[in-house]
């Protein structure tokens, strides 16, 4: 039991210091931590269970602050316009929800403001998509220009996902995601070896070298 709780004390003096934690599937579980696991397995997220209605200095406290104070109007509307491209299936949990696309995400927020799509609106969204990387809420790939819900999306409870249906249901809808193809990594080619058919590469003569 005294090891249980040393191993329990651990974990969450790492997640307070450094937020949500992604580890390998086989960590073993811990006590008040959540876990969320990667759609292709290959790592589960480790993050804090909040309790209902947790104020700021709780949240701060466990190493997982709300929104972004900066801008947290347009910060909350770029996640939510997020939540409605990533959480197709809206009967089941929100995690892991699909991969949605900048596109998207753009052409979503125009819609929701009534107007053709702004020049301006392209900083405003990239400074909130990297504002809800950092606190985890997104999993935000700024290279590809594709988003997926972050592994804090695994504590909404059934209120929480009441009020984002609502939310999505009067949103415009978002077109079709248009992802980027990612070809498979080939290895590069081994190079020969003594024992390979071709045998050992000969060294190419020096310039002192008879003949």
């Amino acid at each position: 039991m005294e090891n249980g709780r040393v191993y329990n004390a651990l974990w969450w003096a790492k997640v307070q210091s450094g937020g949500a934690l992604k580890v390998p599937v086989d960590t073993p579980a811990v006590a008040g931590l959540a876990r969320a696991v990667e759609p292709d397995g290959s790592g589960v997220w480790m993050l804090p269970t909040l309790p209902d209605g947790a104020g700021h200095g709780v949240l701060e406290e466990l190493g997982s602050p709300p929104v972004a104070v900066e801008m947290p109007n347009e910060t909350a509307r770029v996640l939510s316009i997020c939540v409605a491209c990533c959480w197709v299936e809206r009967d089941s949990s929100a995690w892991p929800g699909v991969v949605g696309t900048l596109t998207q995400i753009k052409a979503v927020y125009a819609g929701m403001r009534g107007r053709p799509e702004q020049s301006s609106d392209l900083t405003l969204i990239i400074g909130s998509l990297r504002r809800l990387h950092s606190t985890h809420w997104l999993l935000w790939d700024e290279k590809v220009g594709e988003v997926r819900l972050g592994p804090r999306t695994v504590t909404w409870g059934p209120s929480d996902l009441a009020t984002l249906r609502e939310i999505c249901r009067v949103l415009p809808d978002p077109p079709a995601a248009v992802l980027v193809e990612r070809k498979p990594e080939v290895p590069a080619d081994p190079l020969p070896s003594e024992d390979s058919p071709d045998g050992p590469i000969d060294p190419a003569p020096s310039e002192d070298s008879d003949g």
